[in-house]
C-alpha cells in the first residue's frame, strides 16, 4: 500500500473513532476493567501482546489498537509479526512451552484452533456476543468440543495472477478457464518468446506446494467433499489415484516453468512477474500488496485457478484464511474481548479488506472494489466456490506435503512422493489418537 492510502486508511479510523466516542458511553463488552469510553488512566499502562502471522496486516492492525487505546484508557496493544504458517505455529509452541503466550493471536484458520482449545490455551469466546457479527461459517473448525475458540478476520481467494500486460505482449488476450486453455496459452507464449510463462518459487515450501494446494480444491475435494474424511477412515489413501493425477497435471505445468524452482523464493518470484519474465504466478489474495509495493502501475488480476477442464463448471476457491483467539492466560481477557469489539465493525472489516485487497468476514461488509477481484465476485455472489479443503487437515501433515513436493522437484519419483505421504498420514494419524475421534465427531455434528 502507498503512503498516501496508509495515512488516508489511518484518518478514517481515527473519524470513525471520533464518531464512535460521540455515540458510545461504554465498550460493548461491558467491562470494568477497561474503565469505559474515556475513562481517565492511572498508574503503569497495562499492555496486551498481539502476534500475527501476516506482515502486511501489521499498519491496519497498529490503526485498530489507535483506536482502542484511545476508548480505553490505560491499556495498549503491541502488534509482534512472525510470518509464515509453519514459522507462527513453531514461534507459539515455544511460547507455550514457555508458559508466556501472546493475548491475542492472528493465524491461520484451520485445525490448529481445535489443538490449541484442546491443550486449554484459548479463552472460550462463546459468550462474548461476537459470535452473530460474522458471515455464515461452513465449517465449524472454531469450534471444539461444542464450545467456540476462534473468529474468522477475512475471507480470502486463492488463485493464479494474471499479467495482463505480458500476456498481450506474446500473443494471449484472453485468460484461460480451463486446464486445456492454460497449457494452450503457455504454449502461445513459449512460442512468441517467453521462454518460462509460469514462475514457481519452489524453495518456500508454500510456494512449491501452490498448484497442489489449488487442484486439491478444485479437484479432488471440490468433486468429493467427503474425500479427508475418507482418508481418516482408511477408504480413501494418499498414494491413490487423485493423489497421482495430481502430480501427473503439474508435471505438465513444470514444463513451462522456471528452470531453478528450488532455487527461487518468494521475493524472487514476484520480482519476476512484475518485471515481465512471467504471466503466472500461483498465489493468494494478500499476494497483491507485495506485487503492488515491488511495481504499482502493474496490470494484473487474480483469475481463478484453470484447473477444471469443462469451462461450464468454472468456479473459483474462496474461504476464510485467519482467525483471531484470546489466550486462556491472558491478563486481561476483558480489554482483548474490547479489542476483538474494536476490530469486527463493519468499518473496520471494510478497512482491513481494502488494505489487504481481501474480503471481509464481517457480516454486511461490502467488498473492497478492488479491481483485481472483479472476474472473481460473479462467481462468489452465485455460490460457484469451494473452499480450502486443506484446513481441516491433521496439524504436520500439510508442512510435510511441502517438504514432500521440494522433493519430487529435485528428482523422486512420483510413487515414492505419494507413498510416503500416505506412510506420513497414517504415522500422524497414529500419534494423535485422539484426532481421528475428534475430527469424525465434528465432522457429524455439522
Amino acid at each position: 500500500m502507498s503512503k498516501k492510502m496508509m495515512l488516508l486508511a489511518l484518518a478514517l479510523i481515527l473519524v470513525l473513532t471520533a464518531a464512535t466516542a460521540c455515540s458510545k458511553s461504554g465498550n460493548e463488552s461491558g467491562s470494568s476493567e477497561t474503565g469505559g469510553e474515556g475513562a481517565a488512566s492511572s498508574g503503569p499502562v497495562k499492555r496486551l501482546q498481539l502476534m500475527t502471522l501476516q506482515a502486511e496486516s501489521v499498519d491496519t492492525l497498529n490503526a485498530y489498537a489507535e483506536s482502542f487505546s484511545q476508548k480505553n484508557p490505560g491499556y495498549a496493544v503491541d502488534v509482534t509479526v512472525i510470518p509464515g504458517v509453519a514459522e507462527f505455529n513453531a514461534a507459539m509452541a515455544a511460547k507455550l512451552a514457555a508458559g508466556d503466550p501472546p493475548d491475542l493471536m492472528i493465524y491461520q484458520w484451520g485445525t490448529q484452533i481445535q489443538l490449541y482449545a484442546k491443550g486449554g490455551n484459548l479463552l472460550d469466546l462463546s459468550d462474548s456476543g461476537l459470535g452473530e457479527r460474522f458471515k455464515p461459517i461452513p465449517k465449524n473448525i472454531n469450534v471444539y468440543k461444542g464450545k467456540t475458540y476462534a473468529y474468522p478476520i477475512s475471507q480470502a481467494i486463492f488463485g493464479m495472477y494474471f499479467n495482463t500486460d505480458v500476456a498481450a505482449k506474446y500473443g494471449v488476450t484472453k485468460y484461460p478457464k480451463t486446464f486445456e486453455q492454460f497449457l494452450a496459452a503457455c504454449e502461445t507464449l513459449r512460442k512468441n518468446g517467453l521462454e518460462a510463462p509460469v514462475v514457481i518459487p519452489g524453495k518456500d515450501g508454500s510456494g512449491a506446494t501452490a498448484f497442489n494446494f489449488g487442484y486439491l480444491h478444485l479437484i479432488v475435494a471440490g468433486q468429493n467433499p467427503d474425500f479427508y474424511r475418507e482418508t481418516v477412515e482408511g477408504t480413501r489413501h494418499w498414494n491413490g489415484p487423485e493423489f497421482e493425477g495430481l502430480f501427473n497435471a503439474y508435471s505438465q505445468v513444470l514444463n513451462y516453468a522456471n528452470k531453478d524452482l528450488l532455487g527461487l523464493d518468494p521475493d524472487g518470484a514476484r520480482r519476476r512477474f512484475v518485471k515481465e519474465e512471467a504471466v503466472f504466478y500461483m498465489g493468494g489474495t494478500a499476494e497483491s500488496v507485495a506485487l503492488r509495493q515491488l511495481n504499482p502501475d502493474l496490470n494484473f488480476m487474480i483469475i481463478p485457478d484453470p484447473f477444471l477442464s469443462d469451462e461450464s463448471d468454472y468456479k473459483t476457491i474462496a474461504d476464510f484464511d485467519t482467525g483471531i483467539s484470546i489466550s486462556s492466560k491472558s491478563k486481561y481477557p476483558e480489554a482483548a474481548l474490547a479489542f476483538l469489539d474494536e476490530m469486527f465493525t463493519v468499518e473496520s472489516g471494510e478497512l482491513f479488506a481494502q488494505n489487504m485487497s481481501t474480503i471481509s468476514a464481517v457480516k454486511d461488509t461490502q467488498v473492497s472494489g478492488d479491481p483485481i477481484l472483479e472476474n472473481q465476485m460473479p462467481l462468489l455472489n452465485s455460490g460457484k466456490y469451494v473452499g480450502f479443503s486443506e484446513r481441516e487437515w491433521i496439524p504436520g501433515i500439510k508442512e510435510l506435503m511441502k517438504k514432500a513436493t521440494q522433493q519430487w522437484m529435485g528428482g523422486t519419483d512420483i510413487r515414492t512422493t505419494l507413498d510416503s505421504l500416505e506412510a506420513e498420514h497414517q504415522r500422524l494419524l497414529k500419534a494423535s489418537p485422539d484426532f481421528k475421534t475428534d475430527y469424525l465427531e465434528q465432522f457429524n455434528s455439522q
